[in-house]
């Protein structure tokens, strides 16, 4: 596969994302702006900004998980699928190329001032010469961002500070001409003039450090870009009363003209077109990285994405984008087309959000970002939330947003990129469960690292995903579950779909130092253990067919816990509680390594004789004393005790190890059995059955296996176990 240089520093980034927004937000949008909202502009721009913030963030942290060309197209396809990536992709294609024509329309406007030349060949010029700029490389792309940003900056302060004797703050009464609803539909409007803060994700595969200059550059091109939007909206209300401004197409003319004069004004109509040519080049710049990523991900013809072998540019998906902005500009009203854009955009960004939450929520192995999004998932869901707000002020302007550019991505998919890819996408993966029923099935996810042998008996399958407290204490604990029997010892490592499990070909370091600890604990013991790496696109899948090919009796895990403030909408463990044909075990250290005496809880449920069998068989090998408890509320009947205790004496007579019973009292069940585990080195006790509220509200058992003082051992039954 091709590759792109990395050669973009933070400063590089910091222009090109403010490049891709300084344009048509300040020389042409303010006046539409002022026609909506009036004097009150600025707040439209400010509230704008904070509905970005959250797709900034999450876009920030996704980039860093997935830095590669194509952005938010890749984003979307990895978390959703290749049909929502086609759709995506092309929609945020052609977005941007919508806005890069809306900014060389503004070129026309602007142009218009200083020469006479005909408006469209002079616009087609413009295109022309920046798709070559492209061609030649994004360095050179970079150093002329660079200037050209610099003297609109300088130009915008200028003109700023001259403007000042002219302000008059009785422009501002009233601040909201049209009211509330005025302002949010100004908020909707101005949306499409933040759109490209995030759009310098798309090269990410060309930036320096990614993981730490793709968000610094993201989120401090947004905050310069904001006070620039707001402080140039609010000198223009200061200058102008509303109605001489409102609907004027070159706004920052008229100020300059108006503070400095016809050759003033000149100068900053020729700086407007520098930027809106930056625009337009920014544009073109990362509207051709989506066809270039979605061609090699087989969702585009393959020429897309070769690049020129001497400038290293994808050159055909720079010369696709250029025909479609002529296209654009020759035959359409691009201003009403940007304003769908805009409500494409807020979509866009809604589902950005959205996949964060996914992918955290699904706890891919994978998903490693080096940035992660600050208070998680609140942000993402006022992302959404406030997307939601803004598409209900656009109305039908939403609707047929979706309905113009949806389409023929659908279209594309269906009768183009289906028979050209497999990939499902962590939905897919993580959705529908029933193809791992089908017993005929190869075992795919096996990684070419080791000639895994999975057609013999093994009672024990102890999982290892590479994150746990002490492997070898939870494979001392299979051990003692074995028996002297077979025990497998499964590493799994999770790769994300778009790489291929043979090209996994060397194990890293942190695998072959546990290789050698576990074949180092055995050696001596003359236990039977395997070891085997498996690569896999899908843990659940894997480890399901292992357990079915090996014939095991139990799966042992370590308890992963819960991520704080997480949603947890996904739980494989739970699917797996449900369709295993073993006994699951789950297993949480605490750094106890001997085992003297064991707490036994029973719950009253179908896994009460599988918690006293593995409790009995553990005291046994660890020559450990066992005690039963129960719980009763300290106000209960004095005869509600003495049946606890009577029910918990005849289990005891059934074992054959010291057993001892115990009925806790308490007003709190969880904080009186928790408290309790502190005189004990093993607490075992059984693992309730999936359901969807105990999902999101965390299941009794679960807060028991995180709050215990002491090693934990959460057995599950299976139903179906033969």
């Amino acid at each position: 596969m091709e590759s792109l240089e990395r050669r973009l520093g933070l400063f590089s980034v910091v222009t090109i994302s403010m490049s891709s927004m300084v344009g048509s937000g300040i020389f042409i949008l303010p006046g539409i702006g002022f026609a909506a909202t009036g004097p009150s502009l600025y707040l439209a721009f400010l509230l704008s900004a904070l509905c970005i913030l959250p797709a900034a963030m999450s876009k920030s942290e996704l980039a860093t998980s997935m830095p590669s060309s194509g952005g938010t197209y890749v984003y979307v396809e990895r978390t959703f699928g290749p049909l929502f990536g086609t759709i995506v992709g092309l929609g945020l294609f052609l977005s941007i190329l919508l806005k890069a024509s809306f900014a060389l329309v503004g070129i026309g406007a602007y142009f218009s001032v200083i020469s006479s030349f005909p408006l469209l060949p002079t616009i087609l010029t413009f295109l022309l010469a920046i798709g070559l700029l492209n061609v030649f490389g994004v360095g050179k792309v970079s150093t002329f961002l660079t200037a050209v940003l610099f003297i609109t900056i300088i130009g915008m302060v200028v003109l700023s500070i001259y403007s000042v004797p002219y302000w008059n703050m009785d422009n501002f009464n009233p601040l909201l001409t049209k009211g509330e609803s005025g302002l949010a539909v100004a908020t909707g409007l101005v949306f499409v003039s933040f759109a490209g803060v995030t759009k310098v994700a798309a090269i990410a595969e060309e930036i320096k450090n990614p993981e730490k200059n793709l968000p610094r550059g993201i989120l401090l091109s947004l905050l310069i870009v904001t006070l620039i939007y707001c402080g140039m909206s609010f000198i223009l209300a200061a200058t102008f009363k509303n109605a001489e401004i409102a609907g004027d197409l070159m706004p920052i003319y008229r100020l300059a003209e108006k503070v400095g004069g016809p050759t003033i004004a000149i100068v900053i109509s020729a700086i407007a077109v520098l930027t809106m040519v930056n625009t337009s080049n920014a544009g073109v710049l990362a509207g051709s990285r989506f066809p270039f990523a979605m061609s090699r991900d087989h969702l585009l013809p393959g020429f897309l994405g070769r690049l020129h072998k001497s400038f290293l540019t994808p050159i055909f998906s720079i010369i696709l984008t250029v025909v479609i902005i002529a296209f654009v500009l020759t035959t359409m009203d691009v201003t009403k087309i940007v304003k769908l854009a805009s409500a494409f955009k807020i979509i866009i960004f809604m589902v950005v959000n959205v996949a964060v939450i996914v992918l955290r929520e699904t706890r891919v192995q994978w998903y490693k970002p080096s940035y992660k999004s600050p208070f998680y998932p609140w942000v993402q869901i006022f992302g959404i939330l406030s997307g939601i707000l803004l598409l209900i002020q656009m109305k039908e302007l939403a609707i047929l947003a979706v309905v113009v550019i949806a389409i023929p991505g659908t279209l594309l998919y269906f009768f183009y990129s289906r028979k050209r890819t497999t990939r499902r996408g962590v939905i897919g993966i993580r959705g529908r469960r029933t193809d791992l029923l089908q017993q005929e099935e190869t075992i795919e996810p096996v990684s070419p690292l080791t000639t895994n042998d999975f057609h013999r008996d093994a009672k024990v399958i102890c999982s290892i995903f590479g994150k746990e407290r002490s492997p070898e204490m939870l494979i001392e604990m299979g051990l003692a579950i074995s028996d002297k029997s077979e025990l497998e010892v499964l590493h799994l490592s999770e790769v994300p779909e778009q790489t291929s499990l043979h090209d996994m070909v060397e194990e890293p370091p942190a695998l072959r130092s546990l290789r050698r600890r576990v074949l180092a604990m055995v050696s001596e013991t003359g236990e039977s253990v395997h070891f085997d790496n498996v690569v896999s696109r899908d843990m659940s899948r894997t480890i399901f067919e292992i357990s079915q090919r090996l014939h095991c009796k139990w799966l042992m895990i370590e308890y992963r816990g819960r991520n704080r403030g997480a949603l947890t909408v996904d739980n494989p463990i739970g699917w797996l509680k449900s369709h295993l044909h073993c006994n699951l075990a789950i297993f949480r250290d605490t750094g106890i390594r001997y085992i003297r005496k064991i707490m036994v809880y029973i719950n009253l449920d179908r896994n009460d004789a599988l918690v006293l069998e593995t409790a009995e068989h553990l005291a046994r090998v660890n020559k450990a004393q066992v005690t039963l408890v129960r719980f009763a509320k300290d106000d209960v009947d004095i005869e509600k005790v003495r049946f606890e205790k009577s029910y918990l004496d005849s289990l005891k007579s059934k074992l054959k190890v010291i057993t001892h019973t115990k009925v806790l009292t308490g007003k709190n069940e969880i904080k009186t059995l928790l408290s309790e585990t502190v005189e004990f080195d093993l607490f075992v006790l059984g693992s309730a059955d999936h359901t969807f509220v105990r999902t999101i509200l965390g299941s009794f058992d679960d807060k028991l296996i995180a709050g215990a003082a002491c090693s934990v051992l959460a057995v599950h039954a299976s139903s179906n176990l033969e």
